[in-house]
């Protein structure tokens, strides 16, 4: 606990330290089963499932401390998703990348042109949106898209597997190589090296979103209080971040 914390003792012992660190545990074991051997059809309920889980807690332990240090103490509404909180992770995204970009175009930040290739990051990387979609599918409704059609019941998710498909298609084509490796297997070269690859594509996306919120944290961007807790969220492999090549001009 920082000296200025918006906090109590209590509120960082029992509360944000343990979610942080579940935060953090869960991301990294959605990461591991994303990059694993095999067919994503074995996995990808539960690689929906934990990454669902870790980004939320992420989303709402930002946006939530940000909220503090400003002064307005923690939102009153973080759980209900008809809010734009809940399991409205792509809202939550939203309006966290929009409280970044105000901070940073508003502050007088030592690495301000780092901070902007980043949140430019952020703001154009199409497979992380397409991955947010889907979690926040998969989060609040998605998860009973089967048993709803059993159910009888209307039907109001999309199948989480055609939306993850968008997202795959999202990182072929911002790929060269991995659009290139691709058109071999159409021609016949071994599917499993293409998707183990592409699998990496779409974790590494996940890992940068998760990483350039953490590190503006050590800037100080949301406040004291996301300082520490950003540092402590941060994955053991997060650097390098590799900012996208329409971005790096705001290095």
């Amino acid at each position: 606990m920082r000296e200025g914390s918006g906090f109590t003792s209590q509120q960082w012992l029992n509360g944000l330290l343990p979610e942080v660190d579940s935060a953090r545990s869960v991301l990294a074991s959605a990461d591991r089963l994303l990059r694993q051997d095999g067919a994503l059809e074995r996995d990808l309920d539960a690689v929906l499932a934990t990454y669902s889980i870790g980004i939320e807690r992420l989303m709402k332990l930002a946006l939530g401390t940000a909220a503090v240090s400003r002064g307005e103490g923690w939102p009153k509404k973080m759980g209900f998703t008809r809010d734009g909180w809940g399991h409205a992770l792509d809202e939550m995204d939203e309006r966290l990348r929009s409280e970044l970009r105000e901070a940073i175009e508003s502050g007088d930040w030592d690495r301000k042109r780092l901070l902007r290739s980043w949140i430019c990051t952020l703001d154009n990387d199409p497979v992380w949106a397409a991955v947010v979609r889907t979690l926040r599918n998969y989060a609040d409704t998605g998860r009973y898209h089967h048993l709803d059609q059993v159910s009888g019941k209307e039907v109001s998710s999309r199948s989480s597997r055609t939306m993850w498909d968008e997202a795959e298609r999202a990182a072929i084509a911002s790929s060269p190589l991995l659009s290139a490796h691709h058109q071999r297997t159409i021609e016949g070269a071994d599917f499993a090296p293409f998707e183990r690859e592409l699998r990496a594509e779409v974790a590494d996306s996940i890992k940068r979103w998760v990483s350039i919120v953490c590190l503006f944290g050590f800037h100080g961007v949301l406040g004291e209080d996301w300082r520490v807790i950003g540092a402590s969220a941060l994955p053991d492999d997060a650097l390098p971040v590799r900012v996208l090549p329409s971005c790096e001009a705001q290095a």
